[in-house]
């Protein structure tokens, strides 16, 4: 009975601390990544009032591949996943530096989306938490995965697209499943903190009611292939 008692002990405070790690991860992402969002529709509205930006995409670029080789680590989006699938370091720098090249391509036009920027933003701060808390492997990895599902969360306002992704990128054909309870409360916590400071997800408005009849589900399941 007293073993079963620590068992269980043991397991609630397992539970209680990926919730509170987690959380502490969602809450920072939202800020940091409703923040980004923000930053980048500014800029964006900025752009299509002064068309005149455009004429410094050259200069940005220079400036963007300077940055770039501030970072002796290279890969972006690989780095994070390779980080979670062997443990490879992800520098703090990465999220700054993806930050301002982002913002400055969304400036003067250029074309850059922001699904690889939520991912590194998000598995750079996580990476770095679980270093300086020196978690083991195991909650380094799963420390990662909630820094990208926040991250992506925090940006799109989609938690659930979000814990998905994280959980099944890292590896095809496979789910991780110990990480559903961790990155579903940081990506829920991420949206709603991003959504406390005005930055709320992407909406698309379909005008055009599209009847859900046999002829379309026919075609969506084609589709699916």
């Amino acid at each position: 009975m007293k073993k079963y008692i620590k068992i269980c002990v043991k397991r609630a405070w397992l539970l209680l601390r990926w919730l509170i790690l987690a959380g502490g991860m969602g809450i920072l992402l939202g800020l940091v990544g409703g923040l980004f969002g923000k930053s980048v529709t500014w800029v964006t509205d900025f752009r299509n009032t002064h068309p005149w930006m455009l004429y410094l995409l050259p200069l940005a670029g220079l400036v963007i591949v300077g940055m770039d080789r501030l970072n002796p680590y290279k890969g972006g989006t690989n780095r994070v996943l390779e980080s979670i699938q062997s443990h490879a370091y992800i520098p703090l720098r990465m999220a700054p530096l993806i930050v301002l090249s982002t913002v400055l391509t969304h400036a003067c036009g250029g074309s850059a989306g922001r699904e690889g920027a939520a991912l590194q933003l998000g598995g750079s701060l996580g990476g770095t938490a679980g270093k300086w808390m020196k978690f083991d492997e195991y909650d380094h990895r799963l420390m990662i995965m909630c820094g990208m599902s926040a991250g992506f969360a925090a940006l799109f306002g989609t938690p659930l697209t979000a814990t998905v992704f994280a959980m099944e990128v890292i590896s095809v054909g496979m789910m991780q499943y110990a990480a559903l309870v961790p990155c579903s409360v940081a990506a829920l916590t991420a949206k709603q903190t991003a959504e406390l400071i005005g930055a709320y997800g992407e909406h698309f408005l379909i005008e055009q009611k599209v009847a859900f009849d046999l002829k379309n589900a026919v075609l969506v399941v084609l589709l699916a292939f």
